[in-house]
C-alpha cells in the first residue's frame, strides 16, 4: 500500500525576507525504502570488497618487497660475493650493472607497470622455494666450480623474480617481463655456448674486414681468421671478437627498446641487427688499427688504442644504433596516427 502525502502549498511571509513558497513532497513506499536500505547496504559492500581486493596498499608491498629483497642479500651474500668478484675478472664485467638497469627501467614505467598490482603468495612463494633448492643443490660437492657459480646465480635470478611476484603479482610480472629477463644475463653462459659465440663472432668480423679492406683499396688476402696485408699479417684472435661489449650492446639494445619503442616486432628486429651491428664494430677496430699500423705506426696494433680503445668503437656501435631506433620510433608514430584516423 502506497501512501502519499502532499502539503498546500502556502505563502510564508517572513520578516526582512519576501515570499517564500514552500511544496512538501514525501514518498512513504516501504517497498522503495527497503530497495533504497538494501541498495545502501549493497554499496557499503562493495566498498569494503573493493579496499579488500587493493589489499595489501602498494606502499606495503614496496616495502615488504625491498625489506625481504635486503633479507635475501643476506641469504646470498656468499654467491653474490663470489659472483662479482667473478665479474672482474672475466667477459662478465657487466654483471653488477644488471640489477641497477633492470631496476632503473622498470622505475621510469612504474605507472603503467604497477597499475594491476596484486600480490601472488602462492606463486611468488613456491619460485622463492625453487631458487633456495637450487641454492641448496649448486653447494654439492659434486659440482664443478664454474658450474656452481652459475647454479648460484640463477638461484639468485629466481629468488628475486619470485619476490617481485610475490609482492606485487603475476600481472605485474607479465608488464615488467622485459626489465626482469636482463636479470638473466647475471648467469654466466655455459663455456659451450660462449666458445660457440665468440667463434661466429670470430668469423664474421674476419670476413666483414676483408670486404673493408678491399672497398678501401688496401691489398688484402684472407685464409680462415688470418688476414695478410702488404708487409703485415694479422689474425682475428678470441680476444678481438668483442664478446664482452657485444653482451652490453646488446643490453643497452634492449633497455632503449623497452624505453623508446612499443611494438614487440620492432623490438625483435631492433635485437637482430645487433648481430650484423656487432660484427660490423668489430671489423671496424680491425681495420682501423691495422691501417694505422700498416700506413703510420705498427706500434697502433700494440698501443693504447688497442689495449683500451674499445670503448671508442663501442659509441660508434652506439652511434649508428640511435638513429635505427628513431627510425622505428617515427615508424610506430605514423602507424599510431593512421591507426586513430581510420578508427575515427
Amino acid at each position: 500500500m502506497r501512501t502519499q502525502l502532499e502539503s498546500q502549498t502556502n505563502p510564508v511571509n517572513m520578516i526582512g525576507h519576501p515570499a517564500l513558497c514552500v511544496k512538501e513532497n514525501v514518498s512513504m513506499d516501504p517497498i522503495a525504502l527497503s530497495g533504497a536500505l538494501g541498495n545502501d547496504v549493497e554499496s557499503g559492500d562493495q566498498g569494503v570488497s573493493h579496499h579488500a581486493r587493493e589489499f595489501p596498499p602498494p606502499h606495503t608491498s614496496s616495502y615488504g618487497f625491498i625489506a625481504t629483497l635486503l633479507m635475501s642479500l643476506i641469504l646470498f651474500w656468499a654467491p653474490v660475493h663470489h659472483l662479482v668478484k667473478f665479474s672482474g675478472h672475466s667477459e662478465y664485467s657487466y654483471i653488477p650493472l644488471i640489477p641497477p638497469i633492470s631496476a632503473f627501467l622498470i622505475f621510469v614505467r612504474r605507472d603503467s607497470i604497477f597499475r594491476f598490482s596484486k600480490a601472488s603468495p602462492l606463486i611468488g612463494s613456491s619460485i622463492v622455494f625453487g631458487g633456495i633448492v637450487v641454492l641448496f643443490i649448486s653447494n654439492r660437492q659434486w659440482i664443478s666450480p664454474f658450474d656452481r657459480l652459475e647454479l648460484s646465480a640463477l638461484a639468485v635470478v629466481s629468488t628475486w623474480v619470485g619476490l617481485f611476484v610475490l609482492w606485487y603479482g603475476a600481472r605485474v610480472m607479465r608488464a615488467a617481463i622485459l626489465p626482469l629477463s636482463l636479470l638473466l644475463f647475471m648467469i654466466p653462459a655455459p663455456e659451450r655456448a660462449t666458445n660457440a659465440l665468440i667463434e661466429f663472432l670470430q668469423h664474421g668480423s674476419a670476413a666483414l674486414s676483408y670486404c673493408l679492406f678491399r672497398a678501401i683499396g688496401v691489398p688484402a688476402m684472407r685464409e680462415g681468421m688470418t688476414i695478410s696485408l702488404p708487409r703485415l699479417t694479422i689474425e682475428v684472435a678470441p680476444q678481438c671478437s668483442g664478446i664482452r661489449s657485444s653482451i652490453s650492446l646488446l643490453i643497452l639494445t634492449l633497455a632503449g627498446a623497452n624505453l623508446y619503442l612499443r611494438s614487440g616486432w620492432n623490438k625483435i628486429l631492433l635485437v637482430f641487427l645487433l648481430v650484423p651491428l656487432c660484427i660490423l664494430k668489430n671489423a671496424i677496430r680491425i681495420v682501423a688499427l691495422s691501417t694505422l699500423a700498416l700506413y703510420v705506426d705498427v706500434r697502433f696494433l700494440t698501443g693504447p688504442l688497442h689495449q683500451r680503445g674499445g670503448i671508442l668503437f663501442f659509441f660508434i656501435a652506439i652511434a649508428i644504433l640511435i638513429p635505427i631506433i628513431l627510425v622505428m620510433q617515427r615508424f610506430e608514430k605514423k602507424r599510431g596516427d593512421s591507426w586513430d584516423v581510420g578508427s575515427s
